[in-house]
């Protein structure tokens, strides 16, 4: 718990700039025989507006930009292991710290909803200890632990909020 309530602290600390959400190819060069083009219907709907929405806003992501950036500030202190925007996870892998080496945690955020708001982010934490026969063993986290992280996450994109408004 001392791992994460210390990097909690310090996790206003740093500052990611934006992501840019790459093109989706549209010539068959492009593609490699044309396989994903605009072309290629969905119900109706091209690939482009069934990953981002009718219209194909580049610049709109299907999650909260403020709760995906808070999120990935908040956790840098992890390494990361899987980050994908379109379902909106952020995975971190087992994290130590040198004070603590016989302890471990990994994360792994939700981002559900385009909407700046508790309800759209959900975190879980894991955490690890190393027995005497060095073995990692599963341990129980505490749930005020978790509440620290999300309102961490959520201050955060309040911060980034705040600053993208007031310019």
């Amino acid at each position: 718990m001392s791992l994460v309530f210390c990097a909690v602290l310090l996790s206003g600390c740093s500052a990611l700039g934006g992501g840019v959400v790459e093109d989706i190819p549209k010539t068959p060069a492009e593609t490699g025989g044309g396989l994903y083009t605009d072309e290629s219907l969905l119900d109706g709907l091209s690939i482009r507006e069934t990953l981002l929405g009718k219209g194909g806003d580049e610049n709109r992501l299907p999650v909260n930009k403020y709760l995906w950036r808070a999120s990935l500030d908040t956790l840098s202190f992890l390494p990361m292991a899987s980050i994908d925007t379109f379902s909106g996870v952020i995975a971190t892998d087992w994290g130590a710290s040198a004070a603590n080496s016989n302890e471990r945690v990994r994360v792994t955020t939700y981002v559900r909803d385009a909407e700046l708001s508790a309800t759209a982010l959900d975190v879980s934490v894991f955490r690890e200890t190393l027995s005497p026969g060095g073995v990692w063993q599963t341990a129980s986290v505490d749930p005020a632990t978790v509440r620290q992280l999300e309102d961490a996450i959520l201050t955060r994109a309040r911060q980034l909020r705040i600053e993208d408004v007031d310019g």
